[in-house]
């Protein structure tokens, strides 16, 4: 009798020490994980340690070009996020240690996208077939490959990603509840932050964070599991979002002054459309009372396209690259450097994933976005109008 695809990869193996996989982390000392989240996730203390140790990260969004399910209610909806975090000592050395992906419920995804409530979760990489790309081009082929063969007869790519999610999860980044499809309550996010029902943000955790099996996917915003004990820290938006600078707050977790911020993330006022063809976006990370944008604790850069494969991605999908480099005299903890992750992670969705489109063709004309202004809180297009002939 043939053997099941997905029969090859069970049971699940233990996951290998980085180091083994990747010579460049052998110096690292590993750092003991604090006492209260190792009960509740399986953080070890050499990735613990590699966190800490890395002052460079890179996050590539994957490319989905393809809709969920076509067959299905409801019909075409896009595929939940999936992102690779690079971590590395240099900026010359880099390697994949962390999987984000993204959990949401279908409909509040097809009708809200990207303010509509999710849950990311966090794992320790683990290589499989097919994910030794290293360059724009190859993920590119990589990644329309692997949605292609989920609609093929065979069942040997889903088998592979189901067999990654059967992984623990490390920690979960909850969004701070979003706007949701016919359903109340419900934040407004699209819109100017003046109330704190307009106020964007998300709460990281140290372990999985389930659904309580009232709510739809992905929010858990009543799950018993989201106790402050296992908060590793938050992000907020502050009120007004920092009026023409998009603004975040970055909180330590309960072990800190909940109300006061131990950092601030200020990006610049002109962002997206066109623009992302030719601009990097520097977001600054600062101390919560330095001067405006004074990046003396970070800086996030959402990179250019480079070279073909990246220009085509930027084109055809929302697939964006960030880097993150820290300041090595900062001093950031381990659990401050996850928030500011959590923070690029959700100034994706707030700022690029599908809210700063390009172009529109309406009725009466075309629209060509060429960039956008955050005005408190709320995205303002500067864009080119190409009448249509009307006769």
């Amino acid at each position: 009798m043939a053997q099941p695809v997905n029969a090859v990869y069970a049971p699940i193996p233990t996951v290998p020490p980085i180091a083994q996989a990747y010579p460049m982390f052998t110096s690292v000392v590993p750092v003991q994980v604090p006492a209260k989240w190792v009960q509740v996730s399986s953080i070890s203390p050499e990735l613990w340690g590699i966190i800490h140790s890395s002052n460079n990260y890179t996050i590539r969004q994957h490319v989905k070009l393809l809709p969920k399910t076509c067959c299905a209610c409801p019909p075409c909806v896009k595929q939940e996020n999936t992102y690779s975090v690079y971590a590395g000592l240099t900026q010359d050395s880099t390697a994949e240690i962390l999987r984000v992906d993204e959990k949401s419920d279908d409909w509040n995804r097809c009708c809200c996208a990207p303010y509509h409530p999710l849950r990311l979760e966090v794992r320790q990489y683990v290589p499989t077939p097919g994910d030794a790309a290293s360059n724009s081009t190859d993920h590119l082929q990589n990644d329309v490959f692997k949605d292609w063969s989920t609609f093929s007869p065979t069942r040997k790519q889903q088998a592979i990603r189901d067999y990654y999610l059967r992984y623990p999860v490390l920690m979960s980044a909850i969004r701070d509840d979003g706007q949701r499809c016919c359903r109340c309550p419900c934040k407004l996010l699209q819109s100017w932050v003046c109330f704190s029902c307009c106020q964007d943000g998300v709460h990281v955790y140290a372990g999985d964070i389930p659904d309580d099996g009232t709510e739809e996917i992905g929010r858990s915003q009543e799950s018993p599991a989201r106790t402050q004990d296992r908060l590793l820290g938050r992000v907020l938006q502050p009120n007004f979002g920092g009026w023409c600078i998009p603004t975040l707050q970055l909180h330590s977790g309960p072990d800190s002054d909940s109300n006061q911020p131990f950092g601030k993330v200020e990006g610049p006022c002109c962002f997206g459309g066109w623009s992302e063809f030719c601009f990097d976006f520097k977001f600054f990370v600062s101390k919560a009372d330095s001067e405006k944008q004074a990046g003396d604790l970070a800086l996030i850069t959402k990179k250019k396209p480079a070279g073909a494969g990246g220009f085509i991605a930027e084109l055809c999908s929302d697939a964006d690259v960030y880097a993150i480099e820290f300041n090595q005299g900062a001093g950031l903890s381990a659990d401050q450097k996850l928030t500011v992750l959590a923070a690029q992670l959700l100034i994706d969705y707030m700022l690029f994933d599908g809210n700063t489109k390009k172009c529109e063709n309406r009725d009466d004309a075309i629209y060509c976005y060429c960039f956008y202004c955050s005005i408190i809180g709320n995205l303002i297009p500067c864009y080119i109008c190409i009448p249509k002939n009307q006769n």
